[in-house]
C-alpha cells in the first residue's frame, strides 16, 4: 500500500507538488512554472503542453528531494484551476494547445445573449453559480458561437482535471464532479449534470466526460509518465477536486459551520454547510465539498491582500526601504504601524474595492474609498484601515452567507496576509470566533493528499483523512471588546456602500478619468 502520498496543485502560474505521510508529515516539495498568455482583451490562455511538463517537473522534484523510494508513494491526488479547461480532439489532443483559464473573460461579450435564453435566477438555482465570465459554460458558448470548427473537432470538453489526469496515465477523460460544479453547466443537489442548461444552451452532452467522484481511482502511472515524473510505474492515480474545494479540506473544513479564509492575491472565503438552499444565498458560488454529503458556500472577494500590496508599495516607502536595508519583510515594519493604531483605526473605515467588488455585490464600478479621516488621523491609522477594510469585506460576505441558515463554529486561515499575528487577532476579532492557524499553509496540497489517501484505501473518508493530516499551530480567540467595536464599524461599512451606490456615486467615479 505504499507509506506516502503525493498531491500535486496546477494552480494558475505554476504547479505544486508534496509528499506527505499519513500523519500530514512532509518529505518531499517540488515546483514548475508556467506563465498566462494574452492574445487579446479579456483572452487568458495558457499552454498546455508547457503546462503539463511543469507539472510533471514539479513531480519529479518532490520525489527527488524526498529521497524516498518511488514504490513507497500509494498514490497521486489531484487539485487544479477550476473553470478551466481545454477542447480534445478525436486523438486526445488539445485542440490549438491550448487552455482557456479561469480569468478569461471574453465570454462577458455574450452574457447578455445567454441572460435571454436562461434568465440569471434560473441558473443559480439549476447550478449553483452566479452568472458570470468566470465559469466554464460562457467561454464555452463563446467558442460555439465565435469558433464553431474547433468545436465541431471536439470530442471532450475537458476541464483541467481530466486532461491532467490522462497525461498522468488515466486510460480515458473522467470528470470529477465537485470540480465540476464550476462548469456551469452541473446541479450541486443532484450532482450530475444540469440538462436544463445543457439543453438551453445546445451543449452536446457527448462531449462531456463521465463523471467520477472525489476519491475514484482513474487509473495507475504509466511507464512514459513514470519517466518524467519519477513516480513508480502503477502507482494509483486519484481524482481529487477543484482547488477551493481541496483548499476548504486541507483547512478541515468537513462539518457544518467550518470554514476556511484565505487572503491571497484575491481572498475566498468558503463556509461548509450540509443544508443548500439556494433561494438564500443569491450570488454566492455554492460547490459539493470533496467530502460528499458537505457542501460549501464561497463568497470571493477580488482585492483582499493585494489591496495591502497596494498600500506597502504607495503609503509605506520607508518601511519599504528599511526591509531592504535591515533584511526585514516590509510587511513585518508595517505591523509596528498596526499595533499603533487603536483597534477601529481612530474611526477611518476603508473601502477595500480597488479592483472593484466581488461576492455579495458583483459590483465593477465600486471604488476603494478612505472615509472619516481627520487632521487627528496618522499613516499608522490609515494602514491599519486597509488592514481592518480587508477583513470587513471577508466579514461582510459571511453576513450575507448566515441568511441562509449558516453559523460558524471554526475558521481556519490561509493566505500570505494571516503571516500577521495582528492581522490574525483582527480576523478572531472581526468574525467573533476562534481562529485556527495552519501548520501548512499549503492547504490546497493536503487537501489533495488527503483525498488520495481515501482512494488508496488509507481513510474510510475524508473526515478521517483530516482527522489523521490536518494540523494546527495555534488558536487565537476573539476579544470581546473588540468583537463590539468592529460589528459597530461594519453596520458603518454596510451603510457607507449602500449610500454610495443607491446614489450612484460609484458609476459618477467610473466616469472620471
Amino acid at each position: 500500500m505504499g507509506k506516502y502520498l503525493i498531491g500535486i496543485d496546477v494552480g494558475t502560474t505554476g504547479t505544486k507538488a508534496m509528499i506527505l505521510d499519513k500523519d500530514g508529515k512532509i518529505y518531499g516539495k517540488g515546483y514548475g512554472e508556467y506563465p498566462c498568455n494574452y492574445p487579446n482583451p479579456n483572452w487568458v490562455e495558457q499552454d498546455v503542453d508547457l503546462l503539463v511538463e511543469e507539472t510533471y517537473k514539479a513531480c519529479k522534484q518532490a520525489v527527488t528531494s524526498s529521497g524516498l523510494d518511488p514504490q513507497e508513494i500509494a498514490a497521486v491526488g489531484f487539485s487544479c484551476q477550476r473553470a478551466t479547461f481545454a477542447l480534445v480532439d478525436k486523438n486526445n489532443e488539445p485542440i490549438d494547445n491550448i487552455f482557456y483559464g479561469w480569468q478569461d473573460n471574453r465570454g462577458a461579450d455574450i452574457l447578455e445573449e445567454a441572460m435571454g435564453i436562461i434568465d440569471p435566477d434560473t441558473f443559480f438555482k439549476s447550478t449553483g453559480m452566479p452568472m458570470a465570465p468566470t465559469f466554464t459554460f460562457i467561454k464555452l458558448l463563446w467558442l460555439m458561437k465565435k469558433r464553431p470548427e474547433l468545436y465541431e473537432k471536439t470530442k471532450y470538453v475537458a476541464m483541467m482535471p481530466e486532461y491532467i489526469q490522462y497525461c498522468f496515465g488515466a486510460d480515458d477523460f473522467y470528470c470529477e464532479v465537485t470540480n465540476a460544479c464550476t462548469s456551469g453547466y452541473l446541479n450541486p443537489n443532484t450532482m450530475d449534470w444540469a440538462d436544463n442548461i445543457i439543453n438551453a444552451f445546445g451543449i452536446d452532452k457527448a462531449k462531456l466526460p463521465k463523471l467520477v467522484k472525489p476519491g475514484d481511482i482513474v487509473g495507475k502511472v504509466t511507464p512514459k509518465t513514470a519517466e518524467k515524473t519519477g513516480l513508480a510505474v502503477g502507482t494509483l492515480l486519484v481524482a481529487g477536486s477543484g482547488d477551493q474545494q481541496c483548499a476548504a479540506i486541507g483547512a478541515g473544513v468537513i462539518e457544518d459551520g467550518y470554514a476556511s479564509l484565505t487572503l491571497g492575491t484575491a481572498g475566498l472565503l468558503v463556509v461548509g454547510t450540509k443544508n443548500l438552499v439556494l433561494d438564500d444565498v443569491p450570488g454566492v458560488m455554492a460547490t459539493s465539498s470533496a467530502s460528499l454529503g458537505l457542501f460549501n458556500l464561497e463568497g470571493i472577494q477580488l482585492g483582499a491582500a493585494s489591496s495591502y500590496r497596494w498600500a506597502r508599495d504607495e503609503l509605506a516607502e520607508i518601511e519599504v526601504a528599511f526591509g531592504k536595508k535591515t533584511g526585514m519583510d516590509p510587511y513585518e515594519v508595517m505591523d509596528y504601524h498596526i499595533i499603533k493604531s487603536p483597534v477601529g483605526s481612530k474611526g477611518i473605515v476603508f473601502m477595500p474595492f480597488l479592483t472593484g467588488s466581488g461576492y455579495p455585490y458583483w459590483n465593477p464600478e465600486a471604488k476603494g474609498i478612505f472615509a472619516g479621516i481627520t487632521f487627528a488621523h496618522s499613516k499608522s491609522d490609515m494602514i491599519r484601515s486597509v488592514m481592518e477594510g480587508i477583513t470587513l469585506e471577508s466579514k461582510d460576505m459571511y453576513e450575507t452567507m448566515k441568511k441562509s441558515g449558516v453559523i460558524l463554529k471554526q475558521l481556519a486561515i490561509t493566505g500570505g496576509a494571516t503571516k500577521s499575528a495582528a492581522w490574525r487577532q483582527i480576523i478572531a476579532d472581526m468574525f467573533g470566533v476562534p481562529i485556527r492557524k495552519l501548520e501548512i499553509p499549503d492547504a490546497t496540497i493536503v487537501g489533495a493528499a488527503v483525498i488520495a489517501g481515501v482512494g488508496a484505501g488509507w481513510f474510510k473518508d475524508v473526515t478521517e483523512g483530516v482527522i489523521s493530516m490536518v494540523r494546527y499551530l495555534e488558536t487565537i480567540e476573539p476579544i470581546t471588546e473588540n468583537v463590539k467595536k468592529y460589528n459597530e464599524i461594519y453596520d458603518i461599512y454596510k451603510n457607507l456602500y449602500v449610500a454610495l451606490n443607491e446614489n450612484g456615486l460609484y458609476t459618477q467615479f467610473a466616469k472620471l478619468k
